[in-house]
């Protein structure tokens, strides 16, 4: 993607999704991703290509399976759901794009929507001494994801679910517009740096930037009232974007 000219309308555009979080790549330091000449120095700005996956509204499914009706499932249109199915298509890309040369991000609602999410929050609680690893952050951390932004649905067990999750992923879980209700810092990173590298052989550092919906503090104003304040996405991405593409 050309992030070179990334403004708020473009961020919204391009990233965000309004049921869930928003998560977008961004290059830092070095050349930025255009076509021409660099910023008024006469010299060629170089231009590097890598693939970007994502997901969002995974809603606890693993596998393509209907808990209501206890077989596997489908719509009308046929489609599938689940990691499972997910993770088919990933072995795909990263084989013909290569592993290092991608980048597998998800944005959000991830803990709750099935059965199987409730058991691991209410039934045999994964907050629980000694208690299971979610099956989300199993599959997760399997298929190798790089970075997930917080979904408004992460908060509808209760911060502790949600901070047990975290512990059990082995990618961040981003939220740069989550912060403190006193000192309105961010209690969730708000990004992550990841280095790829190009089909030409070069290393470059790609911000993903993880951002959450404000609704929250509506939605679930039990569970995060007087705790976390969620401004806007369009005003967190205008401060983050910039800090970030900075970064040397």
């Amino acid at each position: 993607m050309a992030l070179d000219r990334w403004d708020r309308r473009t961020f919204l555009g391009r990233s965000a999704a309004v049921g869930a979080g928003a998560a977008g790549a961004v290059m830092v330091g070095g050349e930025a991703l255009a076509h021409g000449r660099g910023h008024g120095e006469g010299r060629p700005v170089k231009r590097y290509s890598f693939s970007v996956m994502g997901t969002t509204d995974l809603h606890g499914n693993v596998f393509n399976w209907d808990y209501f009706t206890d077989r596997e499932y489908d719509d009308t249109a046929h489609n599938d759901i689940g990691l499972a199915k997910i993770s088919t298509l990933v072995d795909q890309v990263r084989r013909e794009k290569g592993r290092r040369n991608t980048l597998l991000i998800d944005a959000g609602d991830t803990i709750q929507g099935t059965q199987l999410s409730y058991y691991y929050a209410k039934v045999d609680p994964i907050t629980a001494r000694r208690g299971p690893v979610h099956p989300m952050a199993k599959a997760m951390n399997a298929i190798g994801y790089d970075a997930a932004a917080l979904g408004n649905h992460e908060f509808n067990y209760g911060i502790p679910v949600l901070r047990k999750f975290e512990e059990q992923c082995d990618f961040p879980l981003l939220g740069a517009n989550a912060l403190d209700a006193k000192s309105l810092r961010p209690v969730f990173p708000p990004y992550v740096i990841k280095r790829l590298r190009t089909p030409c052989g070069r290393d470059v550092r790609v911000a993903v930037l993880g951002l959450t919906n404000p609704g929250i503090a509506i939605w679930d104003k039990a569970h995060v009232a007087g705790k976390m304040v969620f401004p806007g996405l369009e005003e967190q991405a205008a401060k983050w974007v910039p800090r970030l593409r900075s970064m040397g």
